[in-house]
């Protein structure tokens, strides 16, 4: 068994996917890395609010005035990011971009307010000033596709992991949750395989989720949420939505979006979902 490995800088992270082959694999498994590293970083260039003539940037400078014509692969994830504002109780919005700004502008954040038609695969914000940005759902997005992109070269086992958005594929991995209060240390570990396992979390950026609701930075008793899951995006999108939540109501999401979840709480302790539990092991320091 061979193994090949692709590093590389998108989405705002380092991105690093290893794939293992039989040997009659080698250059399928060589042109199933190349084709991932193409898929996203033409994610990067559709996606990107640091680029002038990404999609996104080009829907939130319209914002207000007229249409914005996109791609199908922006398209279908700018739908799903409603569908999850939707089930979030607009806890999940990506268009929450006004709020990074210094006087930040809560009336302006509505996912109501992204007008889509599906016929034209075109974009419209309602009112000038508004913006999205898909921090909380691309890499989910990402992993996923980069999934269906090795399988369809025949690799059936592999690592992705774009910027701690992981997932094993037909391999088990462990799964190491740092500690938020100490980031050099593992606070827990378990075993994943076949599904995506994406942590939101204080560390070194403190609070930088907002909740939309509010206009503010989130506050909840959590001080981490790892989420795991068959649907990448569905656990990126939560991670955000649970930081946002707290640990009560973030589980009862969870259940209702069919992942599990280990959340660490502010005051240090540990717990997670019923179905994940007995894979966890508490790193004792």
């Amino acid at each position: 068994m061979g193994t090949i490995e692709k590093m590389f800088s998108a989405l705002g992270t380092v991105n690093r996917i290893t794939a293992r082959f039989g040997e009659s694999q080698r250059e399928a498994a060589r042109e199933a890395l190349d084709s991932a590293e193409r898929y996203i970083d033409g994610m990067d260039d559709r996606l990107s609010v640091f680029k002038p003539e990404s999609e996104i940037s080009l829907i939130n400078s319209n914002a207000g005035l007229r249409d914005t014509l996109v791609s199908r692969d922006t398209y279908d994830l700018l739908r799903l990011s409603v569908e999850y504002g939707e089930l979030t109780g607009g806890v999940f919005d990506i268009t929450t971009k006004p709020l990074t700004q210094p006087e930040s502008a809560g009336a302006k954040v509505n996912y109501r307010d992204l007008v889509l038609d599906d016929n034209m695969l075109s974009v419209r914000l309602r009112s000038r000033g508004q913006g999205i940005h898909l921090g909380g759902i691309a890499k989910g997005y990402a992993v996923d596709r980069v999934a269906g992109i090795l399988e369809r070269h025949g690799i059936t086992s592999a690592e992705i992991n774009l910027g701690g958005t992981v997932r094993n594929i037909g391999r088990t991995g462990r799964v190491g949750i740092r500690n938020p209060f100490e980031p050099g240390k593992i606070a827990a570990s378990f075993d994943s395989v076949d599904e995506a396992v994406v942590t939101s979390g204080l560390y070194e950026r403190g609070h930088h989720i907002f909740d939309p609701l509010s206009g503010k930075p989130a506050v909840s008793d959590l001080a981490s949420v790892t989420v795991v899951g068959r649907d990448g995006a569905a656990a990126d999108v939560a991670a955000t939505a649970c930081m946002i939540l707290g640990s009560m109501r973030g589980s009862r999401l969870l259940s209702l979006l069919g992942l599990e979840g280990v959340f660490i709480l502010g005051d240090g302790g540990i717990f997670a979902t019923k179905d994940i539990r007995a894979r966890v092991n508490q790193c004792r320091q």
